[in-house]
């Protein structure tokens, strides 16, 4: 078995939640090593499991998610199996027990959505593993794995984001909101680039193609003018400039994906997309585009469409995206409320 090896991340083992209930039979013995693994902080070696279980494990060759997931769905099938057994005797013609039996399978019903929420639910006064891993993996460093923006103000406030987060640039039509996307998506994309641990990211344009975003990232990388770029008027100072950037970004560690998302793409698309490509970052530029199943009107398509970003895009990694004002929700604000339309109001209307 590799369940045990799969679990790396000491932070992922300790943050996956009680994961006790998933191990049986083999299993068991070399899981019980997560004692060690919260206590001393590394996984036990192959040899030492082998000595004290005498059970063999090899190694993962798929993320822990996956062999997570496998665990799970094991659980699950294995508990309702057994509470289908128990409802079956119950509802024997011979002996029946109709109120015994819904007993039974609520409790297993019940039961499963308990474990499945488990993550989610905790018990403060078990906090004290999970914090002091945590603590000790930040302790007197930048975290590694945080999304920085490059302003020290907003980074030094925020400590960076991780999983879970999603941040939300707004702002009118042309005011600059994708250059401040793409500053933000290359800081740490080439802060990290030549580090042990570069980070990668995952740019998606639901306004604009991949080549017009890429001669934007090139411009800011080397340090030329993005409209000389792109009308092909630059001096020979500024394309040795341009080569030299280029050529630098080609040995970076980690890649930083340009995805075109034709303005058809929706969370369920960037949420597979994310899910093969694995990025330490995801962007969205241009949010209020994105597509939804079953919502054709454009503010309860935004409304409906924010939740499922934080929930699918942000556990994957921490999500940037960008949304626009639009200029009829300014008219009719003004309309009502003279000159004088501030921000709130505008987010405010604009949220109905």
């Amino acid at each position: 078995m590799s369940q045990l090896d799969a679990l790396v991340a000491v932070s992922a083992l300790v943050g996956a939640g009680p994961l006790d209930h998933l191990f049986t039979g083999t299993d068991e013995a070399p899981y019980a090593f997560s004692g060690l693994v919260k206590q001393y902080g590394a996984l036990p070696t192959h040899d030492t499991i082998l000595a004290h279980t005498g059970e063999t494990v090899g190694t993962a060759a798929e993320p822990s998610a996956y062999y997570l997931d496998l665990l799970q769905n094991r659980f699950v099938e294995d508990t309702l199996k057994l509470a289908g057994k128990e409802t079956n005797a119950l509802l024997d013609p011979n002996n029946k027990d109709v109120p015994g039996a819904l007993k039974v399978m609520t409790e297993a019903i019940m039961m499963l959505a308990q474990r499945k929420m488990g993550k989610n639910v905790v018990d403060f006064r078990q906090a004290y593993e999970i914090i002091m891993t945590t603590f000790s993996d930040v302790m007197g460093k930048e975290n590694p794995k945080a999304l920085y923006f490059g302003w020290p103000y907003l980074d030094g406030k925020t400590g960076g984001i991780s999983v879970g987060d999603v941040v939300s640039f707004c702002g009118r039509p042309a005011n600059g909101k994708t250059w401040f996307m793409l500053n933000s998506a290359l800081f740490g994309w080439r802060a990290t680039a030549l580090s042990p641990n570069p980070q990668s990211r995952m740019f998606v344009s639901m306004e604009m193609k991949a080549l017009p975003i890429e001669q934007r990232l090139a411009a800011i990388a080397a340090s030329v003018s993005a409209f000389h770029l792109k009308n092909g008027t630059l001096t020979n100072f500024g394309i040795n400039k341009l080569k030299k950037g280029l050529m630098e970004i080609k040995g970076y560690g980690a890649p930083f994906w340009v995805v075109d998302g034709d303005i058809t793409a929706s969370v369920e698309d960037v949420w597979m997309l994310a899910r093969q490509l694995k990025p330490d970052a995801i962007f969205v530029d241009g949010g209020y585009m994105l597509t939804h199943p079953h919502e054709q009107d454009p503010y309860r398509r935004v409304a409906k469409n924010v939740p499922l970003i934080k929930r699918e895009l942000g556990n994957i990694a921490p999500t940037v995206c960008s949304w626009q004002f639009a200029k009829s929700a300014s008219a009719k604000m003004k309309k009502k409320h003279g000159d004088k339309v501030d921000m709130t109001r505008r987010v405010a209307h604009e949220a109905h």
